[in-house]
């Protein structure tokens, strides 16, 4: 319980027995908040934790709302329609009541809802205190809101939590996961109760096509998977890129659950609801924004992932703390040893670190019409580079890399980035064994496939460079005049 429990919810919702209960549940000092001190109270780090409730028209605020979700555990409350239950009889009672039913979905954003009862009270505080003690991380996507666990161990039990009660489980992986973890992942499977569809992938960037999409479908229908079913997704960022899709688009849209065996799965490809797969040369052209209901990391599984792809994954790492955590940057550079031994607390850390800048980002920009845009950094030259190899001589991470270095250096020669952060950048990414220095062949080469970039808008792509660590910029080149200046980073 590091950070505080913020209570929320509509007017008469029963937040305020609630909060009350589990402060005497936990012990925990009880505070109010309101729009005016929320910020000044999660700001106070010296406070031990709290629970804290928070009233409703603090809120309504989509930035706050976000910016609480990262730096609290947030239980909403409802209680039936939103209101006491009393019949509004005077405009005034009526205003109220649909001011209150549109700001619904404000009240979805939260670790957790749970129906107030006030026979059940002592149970429902209960379960919220092992939800603070647990501490995921939220992902604020309206009713499509959802939490992301990270711990050691915890795959079975996570597993039962957020499938039971589903008769039909589609099961999505790859041949590696399932040679390595098969009877793992099919004993949780079988504890949920449910019937289970397998698919398994061949393993690799080559897998992420239309034509895979066309054998999951295949056996979809074969096994009778309808709009009731779930989604599964056991593998690395390939199978959850994949499985999302399929679950954005079969039966117009099934609920899925991730359970990322890779680090960059973890980290990156299963959070935010970015789904796709690639179509020719075209890295992640074909897709679709569709949350997960679940992520799930047990770090257990960064054991079995291969030493390449284990330290690609750490390109990822260190680009989400350029845009968004001093510290975890400063971590990675203290801690590199530990870091590639995996050693578990180690890595609970860093991917928590990780997942709360994306949640953070993700919730103030779901669908990429801006800031979210900042996550991209390392990808544009990245992205080509990875398809100029065919997809298979980079590693998604090694492309990454290698496109944060021209991303450096291109900002050095532009006046962007000081030449101290970017040397800083490349020592971290060199101390983990990333390649930083390109062929110029490959750049020449990669340079005619920026146009494919989603990130293109005419003649001009968005790119995105580094001011210092935890501070990037995006701004709009003309396509050919990026494609001339990359041709003189391999000079």
């Amino acid at each position: 319980m590091t950070r505080p429990l913020l209570v929320v919810g509509p007017p008469h919702s029963g937040k305020t027995e609630l909060a009350e209960s589990v402060a005497r549940h936990t012990g925990c000092e009880l505070l109010h908040a309101d729009a005016a001190n929320l910020d000044t109270q999660l700001a106070d780090t010296a406070r031990p934790a709290a629970v804290i409730e928070v009233d409703s028209d603090a809120w309504l605020d989509r930035r706050a709302r976000v910016l609480a979700l990262d730096r609290s555990v947030v239980v909403s409350v409802r209680n039936g329609d939103g209101h006491d239950g009393t019949i509004p009889t005077s405009h005034e009672q009526f205003a109220t009541a649909a001011l209150w039913k549109n700001a619904t979905t404000s009240f979805t954003e939260a670790h957790k809802v749970v129906d107030f009862d006030r026979e059940e009270l002592t149970s429902i505080s209960g379960e919220v205190a092992a939800l603070w003690q647990r501490c995921p991380v939220a992902i604020a996507a309206g009713e499509r809101s959802y939490v992301v666990d990270v711990g050691q161990g915890i795959t079975e039990q996570c597993c039962l939590e957020s499938l039971i009660g589903h008769t039909t489980l589609l099961l999505i992986t790859d041949s590696n996961v399932d040679k390595l973890h098969g009877t793992r992942v099919a004993e949780a499977i079988q504890a949920t109760g449910a019937r289970s569809v397998k698919v398994v992938l061949g393993a690799g960037e080559e897998q992420k096509h239309l034509g895979t999409l066309s054998e999951i479908f295949d056996q979809a229908q074969r096994g009778g998977v309808d709009r009731s079913s779930s989604i599964v997704a056991v593998g690395g960022g390939v199978v959850t890129d994949i499985a999302g899709f399929a679950a954005a688009v079969w039966m117009r849209g099934l609920r899925w659950v991730a359970f990322p065996t890779t680090l960059l799965g973890m980290v990156d490809a299963s959070v935010g609801g970015k789904t796709a797969v690639d179509f020719g040369e075209a890295k992640n052209a074909v897709g679709a924004f569709w949350q997960p209901s679940a992520v799930i990391c047990d770090v257990d599984w960064l054991r079995t992932e291969s030493d390449r792809n284990y330290s690609s994954a750490l390109a990822e790492v260190v680009k989400t703390a350029i845009v968004g955590d001093p510290e975890l940057f400063a971590l990675l550079e203290n801690e590199g040893n530990s870091i590639a031994r995996r050693e578990p607390e180690l890595m609970i850390d860093v991917v928590r670190r990780c997942v709360r800048v994306k949640a953070r980002i993700v919730g103030l920009d779901e669908r990429e019409s801006g800031l979210r845009a900042v996550l991209n950094l390392g990808h544009t030259i990245g992205h080509a580079l990875e398809a100029k190899g065919g997809f298979g001589h980079w590693t998604h991470g090694e492309a990454v890399s290698l496109g944060l270095a021209a991303a450096l250096k291109l900002g050095e020669q532009l006046g962007i980035t000081p030449s101290d952060t970017a040397a800083r950048v490349l020592k971290l990414l060199r101390s983990f064994g990333l390649p930083v220095d390109f062929e110029r062949s490959d750049l020449t080469a990669a340079t005619e496939l920026i146009g494919h970039d989603k990130k293109r808008a005419g003649s001009k792509v968005r790119f995105v460079f580094v001011k210092r660590v935890g501070e990037v910029s995006i701004q709009w080149l003309v396509l050919e005049d990026l494609r001339e200046t990359m041709r003189t980073l391999a000079d």
